[in-house]
């Protein structure tokens, strides 16, 4: 089943072709009746996401000024339910945890005192899923590992600290772990030197789901060559492969209905119930309301496809490897991890490679 029906999608596209200079006020009234016409029946797959893509573009339109309708709100479910429901059962998340967690338990299991550096660690959760799985590997030469967690946001640090404690009271090795609260793009080598511990054989950085949200691509590269330069033995990148970044909206429009239109589908196709699926969706929408709703001086989910990223690897010095690995399970809810590409894991869905998973040296 499509994510949207047909003639809403030319009409949305024709007025995005005209975004964001050239519409005129029969545009607007067009735009308006797209909208509340999908209010109508938000029950079906095809009127969601006609709605989140018709409210995001009014949203550009008003110069940002939007809400969520009140009728949305019979979909809401408790936000722990909702973390939930994204680690264990959308597929695009936990497969690509489940990879880079992997390869990470991997590469960390050959080193004594590694350093694993998240960037945008949050509340910790991956972290302590790596801890867990490197006390459980057979082989583990770990003795000690030096966590660094960078993070923007100071009450995600806290939640972070007490999950790694958590699950470095299980493990057999010790666990340490330093902190910052900055932006990594804000951060000089230097910065990043002082979080180093004195004593470490390998140093590894992850960073999922973070790196789009660096604002410009100078400030990309610039990561990028202090990481190589530290210098780290790998950074493990999981990315959505959807270029979002160019400023051009009628292309933004068309990457963010293909990128987006797939993830409702492959909601669609989970074991929940409708109303959980209508959650999720409406928490993908928020980032839809960024990619077309939010002028460019504020728009913050600047996603690069898949070809920008390893562009932007090479530029930098680092190697693309496809490090080897045997994985508990590679299939999820209808979404497969791609084990067969050259430079790269990613996960697929219906043939299209949704996220991609880079492991660079």
């Amino acid at each position: 089943m499509e994510a949207i029906d047909t003639n809403s999608l030319l009409q949305l596209r024709n007025l995005a072709n005209r975004l964001p200079d050239s519409l005129t006020e029969p545009d607007i009234q067009a735009l308006d009746a797209i909208y509340h016409e999908s209010l109508e029946d938000l029950d079906t797959p095809e009127s969601l996401f006609t709605y989140t893509l018709a409210k995001a573009m009014r949203k550009h339109v008003a110069g940002g000024q939007s809400q969520e309708h009140i009728y949305l709100q019979r979909f809401d479910i408790p936000q722990i339910r909702l973390f939930e429901l994204l680690i264990r059962q959308f597929p695009l998340a936990n497969l690509s945890q489940h990879c880079t967690n992997t390869l990470l338990t991997d590469a960390l299991a050959e080193c004594d005192y590694p350093v694993l550096m998240d960037i945008g660690i949050g509340t910790g959760f991956q972290v302590a899923n790596i801890i867990a799985a490197l006390a459980d590997k057979p082989g583990n030469r770990v003795k000690h590992l030096h966590v660094i967690g960078i993070e923007p946001f100071a009450d995600a640090l806290t939640a972070a600290a007490q999950n790694i404690e958590q699950a470095g009271g299980k493990a057999p090795f010790t666990v340490s772990l330093t902190t910052r609260t900055a932006f990594i793009e804000n951060l000089s080598i230097d910065d990043m030197r002082r979080l180093l511990p004195e004593k470490h054989d390998g140093i590894f950085a992850n960073a999922s789901f973070a790196l789009h949200h660096i604002q410009h691509a100078s400030q990309r590269k610039a990561v990028f060559e202090m990481l190589k330069a530290l210098p780290v033995q790998a950074l493990v990148l999981s990315e959505p492969n959807s270029n979002h970044f160019t400023t051009d909206y009628a292309a933004r429009f068309t990457n963010c209905v293909q990128h987006y239109g797939a993830l409702f589908r492959i909601i669609d196709t989970l074991p929940i119930t409708a109303t959980e699926k209508t959650a999720l969706k409406l928490f993908f929408s928020r980032e839809i309301d960024d990619v077309l709703g939010h002028a460019e001086a504020v728009r913050v989910e600047k996603h690069y496809a898949t070809a920008q990223w390893v562009q932007l690897f090479a530029e930098t010095g680092f190697q693309l490897r496809k490090r080897d690995a045997t994985f508990a399970y590679t299939t999820l809810n209808g979404t497969h991890l791609e084990t067969y590409l050259p430079d790269r894991y990613a996960t697929v869905f219906d043939g299209e490679e949704i996220t991609s998973l880079f492991w660079g040296e």
